[in-house]
């Protein structure tokens, strides 16, 4: 299984419409029969990071270059895209490896997305994903939220090489969980393996 993103950076004082973009895309992706997937707008991190994320689960490469070659036969699609282009500085298409079993939860009944960006060297991206499993692991057994390991397969510039996504069903729970010492097992068990480490929250739309 892998998981497709879109990354949207927002030119100053775009955000709100880049999202209302990324959501009519969204109808339009329905419209010509595929999916709709997910979209979160960032309600809090680092001001470098993508101000809105549109995902979507694939069972391979394969799975996910035919949903590219329907939204590209699509001439409504193409107009979205180009709309798109007036409103945003930059966007990346990267693919994740979904790298666990665990459910990110259902977006209706979890709708705020907690994301950490794990920043490291590619030769030290196995070392990472071990000791973040071995962070969720520890997590689960404490009864936090179900979460999921993502390891980057593609390509890109200044992208993580992991992420860590946990969904919750409000930010109070997501605040609960940070301050029971997750947040902290995180950055401790990553220590000297990642370059960096970026938390995000973000709520479903």
């Amino acid at each position: 299984m892998i998981t497709a993103f879109n990354f949207y950076y927002a030119h100053v004082g775009q955000a709100d419409a880049v999202l209302r973009q990324r959501l009519y895309a969204s109808a339009v992706r329905e419209q010509i029969g595929i999916p709709r997937g997910a979209v979160v707008a960032r309600i809090s991190g680092a001001a470098d990071l993508p101000d809105v994320i549109w995902h979507q689960d694939f069972e391979d490469v394969a799975a996910h270059e035919r949903d590219m070659d329907a939204r590209a036969a699509s001439a409504e699609f193409e107009r979205v895209r180009a709309g798109m282009r007036k409103l945003i500085r930059r966007f990346e298409r990267p693919l994740f490896e979904n790298c666990d079993a665990a459910p990110s939860g259902d977006a209706e009944a979890r709708p705020v997305v907690a994301l950490d960006w794990i920043f490291c060297a590619a030769e030290r991206a196995s070392e990472a994903l071990g000791a973040l499993q071995d962070v969720a692991r520890g997590c689960a057994a404490r009864g936090f939220e179900p979460r999921r390991c993502l390891r980057l397969i593609t390509t890109g510039v200044d992208l993580p090489a992991l992420l860590w996504m946990r969904n919750y069903v409000d930010a109070a729970h997501a605040e609960r969980e940070r301050s029971q010492t997750a947040a902290h097992a995180t950055s401790s068990a990553l220590s000297g393996i990642a370059d960096r480490v970026e938390r995000s929250a973000w709520l479903v739309r």
